[in-house]
């Protein structure tokens, strides 16, 4: 499963992130409440975003189409908030905003100015929207699933694969076993030559990591003896993807300032 369950948690104190025990105790008893509240079919913990006066915890709930999704925060770890919905043109403010999360819902950010456009009028936007624009982007940027764990049906859905058991050790290290979990991309898009040669139409059906620019932007490291995968992303520094083939478990967890990295095109 690609969205995180209690019992992956175990796995991401490998990448330096743990709960303590209060906080996994009130946590998960109370997205089993949220969930219940809403009549939701799921609703999974996301990851956690470090303000300057209080920290959120983020959760999402997936729907049929596992791209269209609900997400929720919480201050005090028991009482969930659903989040607004995003304009394009909102999101466009929330990436250009590069200050910490302050930890107030109502507090407004002020949108630095398009330098190609001075005499644009000034523009705020309340942090509980830049915090849905900014999980949202995460999603989009960094959400991973490894090569073959879901398929598109003949209506076209995607489906988790029930054969996939895992990627092999020898694949688990290689930023070529793991793709974009998102929606917009049809394999019709690659070269007659690429789906000949290197790509399978039937499990390939994201954009792989090997090709994101700029090349380096993902960081893949194996623990265990190589039986576990750790994959970071250093776009959204705090985004960490983990895969086990036995048992098998893969998901992913945020934890960081919710800010993207817009020098690493420098940094590589």
């Amino acid at each position: 499963m690609s969205f995180l369950s209690s019992d992956d948690l175990p796995l991401f104190t490998l990448a330096g992130f743990a709960l303590n025990v209060e906080e996994r105790a009130t946590l998960f008893s109370s997205l089993l409440i949220k969930k219940d509240q809403e009549k939701l079919t799921n609703l999974y913990l996301w990851g956690k975003i470090l303000g300057i006066q209080q920290d959120y915890f983020l959760a999402q709930s997936v729907d049929t189409n596992l791209f269209q999704r609900k997400y929720y925060y919480t201050l005090d770890n028991v009482n969930w908030y659903l989040l607004p919905d995003v304009t394009a043109e909102e999101a466009k403010l929330a990436d250009a905003i590069q200050g910490r999360f302050y930890g107030d819902p109502s507090y407004e950010h002020a949108v630095p100015k398009n330098a190609a456009d001075p005499d644009a009028p000034d523009a705020k936007l309340r942090e509980e929207k830049r915090l849905a624009a900014v999980v949202s982007a995460i999603n989009y940027d960094a959400q991973i699933v490894p090569r073959g764990a879901y398929y598109r049906d003949l209506n076209r859905n995607i489906r988790a694969n029930p054969n996939f058991k895992g990627l092999a050790n020898d694949d688990l290290g290689h930023i070529h076993s793991y793709l974009h979990f998102r929606d917009g991309f049809e394999v019709t898009m690659r070269s007659l030559t690429e789906r000949v040669n290197k790509y399978d139409d039937a499990i390939d059906i994201f954009e792989a990591i090997d090709t994101d620019e700029p090349r380096g932007v993902w960081s893949v490291q194996s623990e265990q003896g190589g039986t576990l995968a750790i994959v970071r992303s250093l776009l959204w520094p705090g985004y960490t993807f983990m895969h086990s083939p036995a048992p098998l478990k893969f998901s992913s967890f945020y934890h960081g300032t919710g800010q993207k990295n817009h020098n690493i095109g420098f940094m590589i």
